[in-house]
């Protein structure tokens, strides 16, 4: 095949050493394209031919690969091209299985994998030099629990090929006395070239007959076969009077910390940075600040740690004395954790086994460059953080017809609407434990009013009025308690996974990331004693559960889409729940009736269930799909009277009008109706969206002569109608809704806020896609920018 016929990944970082820097992410096949069994290579800029491994994540019909895991590692930055049947030199990753030990090797780190015993990892060699004395050397503790006391665990392949090993453990920590604390899943990886283990730790609150367990530390503890005279190496970000950069090696106990009292890592006493110079009182000493990992070696070996998102999953803490080295995920300092039901939090721990080296005791001062680029001990660190590395050409996406990407407006060709976007997509996170990922709520206000018993007041803050006089509380007050939070309200994930395609910008991935694991291990309660919360996600809440569960706030597109961009498994499976979760609401003969109708609920459960079934396949989601889409052919919407149940409703105007004034809560509704005919073809189905089409693009030009114009997000219906019937009408249409975006005015905003991303996007790259594709985007472009296309 030529090379405009086949996948393109771009990436952003490699290494020159011969097993170049891991890359994995997701890539579209056409149908008939890729077999499970073909081999993979990436061909570099240079030419080179890069071994690449591949893991299937989605099918097509004749059982050809739809989406594929493409891993490999880069020596060289830029377009590397996905190759079939080349031939590239192997690697040896190897994963053998003896007993109750999972044991991988590559040519650089052996370890093995205990399902019983007291430690997860039985023995860890890394260059022929062993590093664990004994299996309970290294565990995992909550409290006075560990892994130590448990007496069985579970392990299962994710991946293996001679590229990389990726091995799941589950399991919990268990007391001495065999009561369970808190449940764990470790994922660890193993990538060849390298002297570097990733672990993957989640912690879960599964526990039953309280709504929270109180914790007071959860932490990796490990002790190294090392010498008996040790010291700690760390890195002092700001040193002298000149702020270079400052190896300090401490033979004394360190402890490096992420909290709310300093922007980075630091140290938490100052002493222990060695520092003697006598500042002058402008430089603000002392100069605390570190990088975020820390090593402890003796003359010849050394062990380093490294916590990803220290800084953003406020608070951590690694810390080392003797020959121990320690990863705390809530650090005993940071106060009590009161942790819900259902909760989970993931925190990935990368360690590297060096010999020992003596850097300079000063160094070059520290750029500002991305996290990506590190140098020395930094980069075996960073070496498996694989995941913001690369994007596959944007034109790739759009050649494979995936998530509609063949619609949206291609990347570059307009520099005002590309501004606009690129400003809209951001969110406004916290960097603290469980809300990083998250953005606070408008609905802070109506909580804080309406029911202040779902919000929790801050220590030594006064209770808010159940009734306000003007209806709104006060900013003092909001301010004196628990922010509501957005939840992945409209499924904010969706808009950067699709951004994330359409543009192939790598710095809108940790976004994406922060978003989806957020929602996977936050906002789903994974276990609850109260059915209808039970593996489900709550919606906008305080605390992100205090709140009911409800399928019109069960978003898996976004969910699905990470999954097949990242391969992550977790999102898959949380994506899956959630569709049960539907189909027990909407089965139930007491809820169904409550929540069926031609309404939201039912529009994005359709949406939810179109999505899983187009991805998975999975039969069961089929059935009750069926059944809505029928249900939404048979509805008299001409002889339909009341208001509809939503902000807007208003019984004096039809259906079709009130569908218009409240397009936030149909949107869903077009968009499923449109994605299922897409995937079944049936031809009622697509004759009932047409007509839709033409009936709401009437009631919405009725309400725009009347003076209430439609927002922004109704351009998805224009452009799903012009797709199904290329009727300019709704491309005339569309360029009304640009004159009110573009014309004298900023365009989209949504500062920050996962509910007006979630809701803005949807859509608006296929309208403007078919906008610019017939020149009336033109008229808004800047001025200057005519001169410079010549």
């Amino acid at each position: 095949m030529s090379n405009d016929l086949m996948p393109t990944i771009n990436v952003a970082y490699a290494d020159a050493n011969p097993a170049g820097l891991p890359v994995a992410t997701g890539v579209p096949f056409p149908q008939g394209m890729l077999r499970p069994e073909t081999p993979l290579t990436a061909e570099a800029p240079s030419g080179e031919l890069r071994p690449a491994a591949g893991r299937p994540l989605a099918w097509w019909p004749d059982g050809s690969v739809r989406w594929c895991l493409v891993q490999f590692g880069a020596r060289e930055v830029g377009d590397h091209v996905v190759r079939l049947n080349a031939q590239a030199p192997s690697t040896g990753v190897t994963l053998t299985r003896d007993g109750d030990r999972w044991l991988i090797a590559s040519d650089r780190v052996r370890l093995a994998v205990c399902e019983t015993g007291p430690g997860v990892i039985g023995e860890l060699i890394c260059d022929g030099r062993a590093y664990l004395a004994r299996p309970e050397d290294l565990c995992f503790r909550v409290d006075d629990a560990s892994t130590q006391y448990e007496k069985r665990r579970s392990v299962r392949v994710i991946e293996a090929s001679p590229l990389r090993v990726r091995l799941r453990v589950e399991g919990a920590h268990f007391r001495a006395s065999g009561a369970r604390h808190l449940s764990y899943r470790l994922d660890i990886d193993l990538w060849a070239g390298w002297p570097t283990v990733r672990l993957d730790y989640q912690f879960y609150n599964l526990e039953p007959g309280a709504d929270s367990r109180e914790i007071g530390r959860i932490a990796l503890d490990a002790a190294w076969q090392l010498g008996p005279r040790t010291t700690r190496h760390f890195l002092q970000q700001n040193y002298g009077l000149f702020y270079i950069s400052r190896h300090v090696f401490n033979p004394d106990p360190v402890g490096l910390v992420a909290d709310l009292t300093c922007q980075s890592a630091h140290v938490e006493d100052p002493a222990m940075l060695l520092d003697a110079v006598d500042y002058p009182f402008y430089l603000n000493a002392p100069l605390v600040n570190t990088q975020d990992w820390l090593g402890v070696g003796d003359t010849e070996y050394a062990v380093y740690v490294k916590m990803t998102d220290m800084t953003q999953t406020r608070p951590n803490r690694v810390c080392s004395e003797a020959n121990r080295l320690s990863a705390e995920f809530w650090p005993a300092v940071a106060g009590p954790l009161d942790l819900p039901q259902g909760r989970s939090k993931r925190q990935t721990v990368l360690l590297a086994f060096v010999q020992q080296e003596a850097p300079e005791k000063a160094t070059e001062k520290l750029s500002g460059a991305p996290f990506q680029a590190p140098k020395g001990v930094a980069a075996k660190l960073d070496a498996l953080n694989y995941e913001d590395r690369a994007c596959v050409a944007p034109a790739w996406f759009a050649h494979c017809r995936e998530f509609d990407q063949h619609a949206v407006l291609p990347i570059g060709h307009h520099i005002r609407i590309e501004g606009n976007l690129a400003g809209m997509m951001r969110l406004n996170m916290p960097y603290t434990k469980f809300d990083v990922g998250d953005t606070p709520s408008w609905y802070n206000m109506s909580y804080a009013v309406s029911d202040n018993r779902l919000v929790r007041p801050l220590p030594g803050a006064p209770d808010i009025p159940r009734l306000w006089p003007n209806s709104h509380p006060t900013q003092t007050y909001l301010d004196c308690h628990e922010p509501v939070w957005t939840n992945n309200e409209y499924d904010a994930i969706h808009a950067f996974a699709n951004e994330i395609m359409r543009t192939g910008r790598h710095g809108l991935i940790a976004t994406l990331r922060a978003a989806a694991r957020h929602n996977i291990e936050v906002d789903f309660l994974h276990f609850s004693d109260h059915r209808w919360l039970h593996r489900a996600s709550p919606a906008h809440s305080a605390r992100h559960t205090t709140t009911g569960a409800y399928p019109s706030h069960f978003w898996t597109e976004g969910l699905l889409e990470y999954y097949c961009l990242t391969g992550d498994i977790d999102a898959l499976e949380v994506a899956e729940a959630l569709g049960d979760k539907i189909i027990e609401n909407l089965e139930d003969p007491d809820i169904r009736p409550v929540l069926w109708g031609f309404t939201r609920e039912v529009g994005w459960s359709i949406l939810s269930l179109t999505c899983l079934y187009d991805i998975t396949r999975e039969a069961r989601f089929k059935p009750l799909l069926d059944e809505m889409v029928d249900y939404l052919l048979a509805v008299n919407r001409q002889g339909y009277t009341g208001a509809v149940n939503l902000s807007g409703g208003n019984d004096r105007q039809s259906l079709n009008r009130q569908i218009v004034g409240n397009f936030f809560g149909y949107q869903s509704m077009v968009d499923a109706v449109d994605k299922y005919a897409t995937t079944t073809e049936r031809p009622d189905v697509i004759a009932w969206l047409t007509q839709l089409c033409y009936d709401l693009a009437d009631a919405s030009l009725q309400a725009s002569r009347e003076g209430e114009l439609p927002d922004t997000r109704f351009g998805l219906l224009l452009a799903v109608g012009y797709e199904r019937t290329d009727d300019e009408r709704f491309l005339a249409q569309i360029g009304v809704l640009l004159d009110q975006m573009y014309w004298n005015a900023q365009g989209l905003q949504s500062n920050g806020a996962s509910h007006a991303v979630g809701s803005g996007y949807r859509g608006l790259t296929r309208m403007l896609g078919h906008a610019w594709r017939h020149g009336l985007l033109d008229a808004y472009e800047f001025p200057n920018v005519k001169k410079l296309h010549g």
